[in-house]
């Protein structure tokens, strides 16, 4: 059986990626990906994630639905919600990304409502909008070009951001519940100590809960369970630290992994590249204001 996130046999040198930046728009990273045998692992983003389907189709699960975005729709991902991302129907899928900082998309957004109302939010996954997939197009299409000033920059992607919020966002009033704190606190401790062999019954004790109560209202909170998001903290940390400069086997054991080809494996079902192929990709080296990071296989 097929591994989640793992490649089917002979055919990898399908699947390529290119990272890039622009000096523009510093808390973007963009990407352009093709993949036809990729499945990512359920993960989330600390980002915003927005790009359009160039061609085939992209499946994937996000907020408790079987989402499909194909050709033309806007695929949408709003930072802590997990998900996973294959080929719909056998069919390959081509996309341009954009990662965005959350704090920058709610300066942006927070003018819609003439103040700032939190982190927006949209709870499809897939949008159609032929008027703001062709923005978006055209916002990549000349920083790669290099044909865009930053004044025009800055100015179609505060229109690309105003436009997708004024339209689809939305501001849900937060829900309390009684087991936030605990889980919020289980989180915490998990950062804090992501390198040691932590156990289910030590996270539980933190809450004064049992394994199985905790288990379960971890996973209601946030999609994974504490494994999971154990890796899912290991591989952040490792990528923030590869961008900082750190070789893949340093970062494996800063992060926590027990060695290089564990960070790998991990990396790959979750980023969508090795960490080697990350490093080059966001290497500091490029043009001046749209900057080349590589090309071979961060995924939806």
């Amino acid at each position: 059986m097929e591994k989640n996130g793992d490649a089917l046999p002979g055919h990898s040198e399908k699947n390529r990626t290119r990272f890039w930046r622009s000096e523009y728009l510093p808390g973007v990273l963009f990407l352009d990906g093709t993949f036809l045998d990729m499945n990512f692992s359920r993960h989330s983003h600390e980002t915003y994630a927005f790009g359009v389907i160039e061609s085939g189709a992209l499946a994937f699960r996000y907020r408790g639905e079987d989402v499909v975005a194909s050709e033309g729709m806007l695929g949408m991902v709003v930072p802590g919600e997990v998900h996973d991302g294959h080929p719909a129907v056998g069919r390959r899928w081509r996309y341009r990304m954009a990662y965005a900082d959350p704090e920058s998309v709610r300066t942006i957004a927070g003018g819609l409502g003439g103040k700032n109302r939190g982190l927006p939010f949209i709870g499809r996954g897939a949008l159609e909008s032929r008027e703001l997939a062709a923005l978006f197009r055209r916002l990549i299409g000349e920083l790669q070009l290099g044909t865009m000033d930053r004044l025009t920059a800055s100015s179609l992607w505060t229109a690309f951001i105003s436009e997708l919020f004024g339209r689809f966002g939305e501001y849900p009033a937060a829900v309390p519940r009684a087991s936030r704190g605990s889980v919020r606190a289980a989180c915490a401790f998990l950062r804090e100590n992501m390198t040691r062999n932590i156990s289910l019954d030590e996270l539980a004790a933190l809450s004064s809960l049992s394994p199985w109560h905790f288990l379960r209202i971890f996973r209601d909170e946030t999609g994974l369970p504490p494994h999971a998001y154990l890796i899912q903290l290991r591989v952040r940390t490792a990528e923030r630290l590869l961008r900082e400069g750190y070789t893949p086997s340093q970062a494996a054991a800063e992060a926590g992994f027990a060695d290089q080809s564990h960070l790998t494996r991990w990396f790959r079902r979750i980023v969508g590249a090795t960490p080697a192929a990350f490093l080059k990709e966001v290497s500091p080296a490029g043009a001046r204001h749209s900057r080349s990071e590589g090309e071979n296989g961060h995924g939806q």
